[in-house]
């Protein structure tokens, strides 16, 4: 069985009308196990998937005004036959986590409901990646965006 890796880099963006807003932040810190490498498999199945942990992230949402969900996508497509997913922690009170959310290149919501008044850290992170054998070897890097949205 040939190794599929993906190496994550993740970033943390908050914009608001083309600045940081200093009231409202959104930090990631990266997997710690990476890069996420699938190298085995039961004869006759596809490889199994590995998960990785260890990236955290941590949210403020002080006075807050629009923001209520972090979004996360990836800054490339990822090779055909290969998937990423990404689980974020509820922050709580009231927040509702999506669970595992497989990522694509669009922005999509993994945690929603924020609370206007929230400072959280060392939420924890879990990413899942997996390859089916036509994937073959892979070496390609890839960062999932992270980013406050309304």
């Amino acid at each position: 069985m040939s190794p599929r890796l993906v190496t994550l880099l993740g970033t943390a963006l908050l914009l608001v009308g083309g600045r940081v807003s200093a009231a409202q932040t959104l930090t990631v810190a990266p997997l710690t196990a990476s890069p996420l490498t699938v190298t085995s498999a039961v004869a006759g199945q596809q490889p199994t998937a590995v998960s990785g942990s260890g990236g955290t992230y941590s949210v403020v949402t002080l006075n807050k005004t629009a923001y209520t969900t972090i979004t996360a996508r990836l800054s490339a497509p990822l090779p055909a036959n290969t998937t990423l997913s990404v689980t974020l922690a509820s922050p709580g009170s009231g927040a509702v986590s999506m669970g595992a959310v497989q990522l694509t290149t669009s922005a999509q919501p993994v945690v929603t409901a924020l609370p206007s008044r929230l400072s959280v850290s060392g939420l924890s992170i879990t990413y899942t990646f997996s390859a089916t054998s036509a994937a073959g070897v892979l070496s390609q890097p890839v960062s999932v965006v992270f980013a406050l949205a309304p």
